[in-house]
């Protein structure tokens, strides 16, 4: 109500207080019509035309239906329970818990808050009024008595005695002599003389002189296998570049037709629509053999993963060779996952 003056607001105070509008209203619809009156000065109209408009729409009658109306809310609002409990036992006691409800209910969620915040505050209200105890509250009783230290004597160890040196000797049997019977004729070893003409064997038996024992073969005899004593196995050289590179057998037509025939397509990689190439390094040995797959530089989704599988896969390459000779050589293989 910045552009309606006081003046006028005073002349619309005076209409609504001559048309015997119920008092409490008339803050409120002076309220209203003040904001209506400002909105029509915006759009240009004077305040005599807004005032003729306002006083036709807003008759006597009008405000006296409004005032009425309002009367008998407020009379019904005040006297409900009276209504309700009309020609009935008011006093039963129905009637006084309806009528202090409000004031029940009031008076339960202030104790049920207050009980809440009882119990949230209780342990820092114990720990103020219970502290803990601090080191320098406790005290210790230290009772000492004289103990009587005896010095024990180290007890001096007997004296070793002096053991004389024992003499030389040369063991010396005494003859025993036994009766001929009793006497134990010990075998001697044969002198190289006797195993000129003759071989070694448990019995002295004559026989022939001279005669060559010709072994019969054995049969699955294992090989004794030569060795270099000192000597240590070199180990092959890993090549990056050759002079003729591995390949696979049958060529890349096979190994583009082993891949369609082994890689399957991630079902991950097939959801996001992931395509691109995955690079697996590997090694192929002297022997042709595939060692070491790995997957250098990939695309995720579970492709890395089945390239490698599909490269363990493969049988034998050709190896490649150095000077003619086959050769470790690390091998970079490009395998392309592409959706249709």
């Amino acid at each position: 109500m910045k552009r309606l003056q006081e003046n006028r607001i005073d002349q619309i105070s005076k209409y609504l207080q001559a048309s015997k509008l119920d008092p409490e209203l008339i803050p409120e619809i002076l309220d209203h019509l003040a904001c209506e009156a400002e909105e029509s000065l915006w759009d240009g109209k004077p305040f005599e035309q807004i005032y003729h408009d306002m006083v036709k729409t807003a008759d006597v009658q009008t405000l006296l239906n409004l005032s009425v109306d309002h009367q008998n809310l407020l009379a019904m609002e005040k006297s409900l329970n009276d209504i309700v409990f009309e020609n009935r036992n008011k006093s039963y006691g129905a009637y006084d818990l309806r009528k202090s409800y409000g004031q029940n209910v009031q008076r339960a969620v202030i104790i049920g808050v207050a009980f809440f915040l009882l119990l949230v505050m209780f342990p820092q209200l114990y720990a103020k009024l219970i502290p803990d105890p601090k080191p320098d509250d406790i005290a210790y009783i230290v009772e000492v008595k004289p103990v009587d230290i005896k010095v024990e004597e180290t007890p001096v160890p007997p004296a070793k005695e002096e053991v004389a040196p024992a003499p030389k000797t040369v063991k010396s049997m005494t003859p025993e002599v036994l009766p001929d019977n009793k006497v134990e004729i010990e075998e001697l070893p044969p002198v190289l003389e006797d195993l000129e003409n003759a071989q070694p064997s448990t019995e002295t038996v004559d026989g022939l002189e001279n005669i060559e024992t010709i072994a019969p073969p054995v049969v699955n005899a294992p090989v004794a296998k030569e060795t270099a004593v000192g000597v240590e196995k070199r180990e092959e050289k890993e090549f990056l570049h050759v002079e003729q590179s591995p390949q696979y057998t049958g060529g890349n037509e096979a190994m583009a037709a082993f891949l369609r025939k082994n890689l399957k397509y991630p079902r991950p990689a097939s959801q996001a629509g992931v395509q691109g190439k995955v690079f697996v390094q590997f090694t192929v040995g002297s022997d042709g053999k595939i060692e070491n797959a790995t997957a250098v530089k990939g695309i995720g989704f579970g492709c890395d993963e089945e390239a490698v599988r599909v490269v363990k896969m493969m049988k034998d390459w050709m190896p490649g060779k150095q000077a003619g000779v086959p050769v470790r050589v690390r091998f970079t293989l490009p395998i392309a996952f592409q959706l249709d």
